[in-house]
């Protein structure tokens, strides 16, 4: 295979090593408000494949006046980070190479989890997200999940239930561009190798079919409309696989068309996906896309997030992957 050439000093597309076997993830942070749904983020962080020497940070952020110590018997949040640190050195106590680190601060929790992402490389950060109601309301524009997302400048895993194995339905939503790539090789390192990973393009002709509608192009003609465009969709989709199909990795390459949000959820709800991801990037903090999708979701939610490129890559002729 011919090897990737980066300019500028770019991170390549293919990390060396990346295809070729599973890579473990060197700095994951886990932020804890000692709730179920945060609970369930540390277990789901434990499960996450760590290489050699990680580095595993539990995150609480209080208030200024954080818990109390009156005749209630009401604990603080520094004594029961201590009890989750000691709690999660003891399930990775197989790794003792893996670095556990309690990190208590005061502040906006967000602000503060940016910081830690900054200072300490984090790669990962993982959160629960709140327990839905039974009709699945969407979450709220300002609450702590979506606030997280937007700052924090590093990929975000979103936990909703209890994870009881390690992922095994993961779907990646892709349009081509590189910030999507990241996003599936980041899905490919939280996954075994050996489980099967759904890429889903969504193709938006809506515009384009009202135009015809306008027109009153012959149904010939938006038949044709749609078949090229299907057809384009399928080259680009596995020239943009190829080189990880080519590792022997198993790929289920996916088509709808409509929209993006609509058939992203649609698609990991009639597959009971596990695990969805999205890619963003950097310079676009917020997305109505990766918003909508992670305000819906019913399973977690990866959002890759990545530098910007300097420069378009060929393969990057599409708007944001969300």
């Amino acid at each position: 295979m011919k090897p990737t050439v980066s300019f500028r000093k770019s991170v390549p597309l293919l990390t060396d090593g990346l295809p070729r076997g599973q890579r473990g993830l060197r700095r994951v942070a886990v932020g804890l408000d000692f709730s179920l749904q945060s609970e369930f983020a540390l277990a789901r962080a434990l499960r996450l494949p760590l290489a050699h020497g990680a580095a595993f940070s539990v995150l609480h952020v209080s208030r200024p006046r954080d818990g109390h110590k009156g005749p209630d018997g009401a604990v603080a949040g520094e004594r029961c980070l201590r009890r989750s640190v000691t709690s999660a050195a003891k399930r990775l106590r197989q790794r003792p190479d893996v670095d556990v680190r309690e990190e208590l601060r005061t502040g906006d929790a967000p602000h503060e989890a940016a910081e830690l992402a900054k200072d300490q490389g984090v790669e990962v950060l993982v959160v629960g997200r709140p327990h839905p109601s039974p009709a699945l309301t969407p979450l709220p524009d300002d609450c702590m999940v979506m606030r997280l997302v937007r700052e924090v400048d590093a990929s975000v895993l979103v936990v909703m239930p209890h994870p009881g194995r390690v992922y095994h339905r993961p779907l990646v939503a892709v349009n081509f561009s590189r910030e999507s790539r990241r996003g599936l090789e980041l899905t490919m390192r939280l996954c075994p190798p050996s489980t099967p990973i759904e890429v889903l393009h969504v193709v938006d002709l809506r515009e384009a079919e009202e135009a015809q509608r306008r027109q009153d192009a012959p149904m010939a003609q938006q038949l044709r409309l749609r078949q090229e465009a299907e057809d384009a969709a399928r080259r680009a989709l596995g020239r943009f696989l190829a080189p990880y199909r080519e590792t022997g990795r198993v790929l289920e390459s996916r088509l709808r068309f409509g929209d993006p949000r609509e058939c992203i959820l649609a698609e990991a709800h009639e597959r009971e996906a596990d695990l969805l991801t999205l890619g963003m990037t950097t310079a676009n903090p917020r997305s109505a896309l990766s918003e909508g999708v992670l305000r819906n979701s019913r399973c977690d939610v990866l959002i890759s997030r990545h530098a910007a490129p300097s420069t378009a890559l060929p393969d990057g002729h599409g708007t944001p992957a969300s």
